[in-house]
């Protein structure tokens, strides 16, 4: 037996946004808070979504960053409250969805917002939210899930339950065309390990694999294309895609060690989420290669990677140097050193990544030892 869910409502195209005002009184919304940050405030992007809102109440909400912490949302909530607000739109990638959705659980319920670690640990229902990424690559748009910083405790949690997917994600390639490369590439690899993971993961299903599958390989036929001066349109349809539809994967099927080993890094050294994973999914790719050779040999052919001839280990080798040529085409960092982390962290380190659950649905047992030789190799 498994369980598929997707309750969002996915709108995508370039004229999707024409919508939004349509599917805001779908939802009886009176007062809307905005959720999204200074940086594209200034770009123009959140104007270009409320431009769409016609007479619909809204107040602004600009203070969003990278890895939301317990106090960020806090603070949002605190203006929910305050100005009565009965709905909420994200505009950004994942860190300002996610802020959105600890401030919709917060709303609705009683602090502090680390009580709710875990699984469908709040009672009340939280308010509805309408998501616009202006990143392809989190999923954040979809999921279930909301990854929360503890700034007193430098970790990183994650509140799960399908009561706080967007009720709509609004995916318009505008939106995410004037993303920086620095942007881009980690995003585009994010969305790369959500689908390997996931189709890796003891709990993938038939339709989790075929997500799964299907992102692999838009991200291998478009991720380079949107990394362009200018970026092609259809590239960046197919990453937003690629990104949503690994997230159908990932929601229901969970992750495995790299996303496990990603969150101590964003947590200590606040090392961008994407770009920790750019780093350890192809050592994540190389201790899970002798465990499921088949699922590999699927992996390759959704990357276009020849396997005639290849034995079933020469098939995992091959996918794990694709994914490396990927990265390095990108011009993605490879080191852990690179980005700031130190040795002496790998302890602390290791100790948080064993906390996740997504060690227990990786496809090879996990110990301690494997996440420090991984972090030593990584290094």
């Amino acid at each position: 037996m498994f369980i598929f869910q997707m309750p969002s409502k996915i709108m995508a195209g370039d004229t999707c946004l024409n919508r939004l005002e349509e599917e805001i009184q779908k939802l009886g919304a009176e007062k809307v808070l905005v959720v999204t940050d200074r940086n594209l405030e200034k770009a123009g992007l959140v104007k270009k979504v409320t431009d769409n809102l016609g007479q619909t109440e809204l107040i602004l909400f600009n203070e969003c960053s990278p890895d939301p912490s317990t106090e960020l949302i806090q603070r949002g909530t605190e203006v929910i409250r305050k100005r009565g607000v009965n709905l909420l739109i994200a505009i950004g990638g994942g860190s300002n969805i996610d802020a959105a959705k600890g401030m919709s659980i917060m709303a609705a319920n009683k602090g502090p917002l680390t009580q709710y670690e875990g699984p469908e640990k709040f009672p009340n229902e939280p308010l509805p939210i309408i998501s616009v990424p202006t990143t392809a690559g989190t999923g954040s748009e979809i999921t279930f899930f909301a990854v929360i910083t503890d700034l007193e405790r430098d970790y990183k949690f994650l509140i799960w339950s399908p009561r706080i997917a967007p009720k709509v994600a609004f995916l318009d390639p505008s939106m995410v065309a004037t993303a920086p490369r620095t942007v881009k590439i980690p995003a585009g690899m994010d969305a790369l390990a959500h689908a390997v993971e996931s189709y890796l993961s003891k709990m993938a299903s038939p339709l989790t694999e075929i997500c799964a599958l299907k992102a692999i390989n838009l991200v291998f036929r478009n991720l380079r294309g949107v990394l362009e001066d200018k970026p092609n349109l259809d590239c960046l349809k197919n990453m937003q895609y690629a990104a949503t539809i690994a997230a159908m994967s990932f929601a229901n099927a969970k992750l495995g060690i790299v996303h496990a080993m990603a969150l101590p890094l964003s947590a200590m050294y606040h090392v961008p989420h994407g770009v920790a994973i750019s780093i350890l999914l192809p050592h994540g790719l190389e201790f899970n290669r002798l465990v499921r050779p088949d699922k590999f040999i699927q992996l390759a052919q959704a990357m276009k990677i020849e396997t005639q001839g290849l034995s079933a280990k020469e098939v995992g080798k091959s996918v794990v140097e694709a994914v490396k040529k990927l990265s390095r085409d990108t011009g993605a960092p490879d080191r852990l050193r690179e980005v700031g982390v130190k040795k002496e962290s790998f302890e602390k380190m290791v100790q948080d990544s064993m906390k996740s659950g997504h060690v227990q649905v990786n496809p090879r047992k996990i110990e301690a030892q494997d996440i420090f030789n991984i972090y030593q190799a990584a290094y």
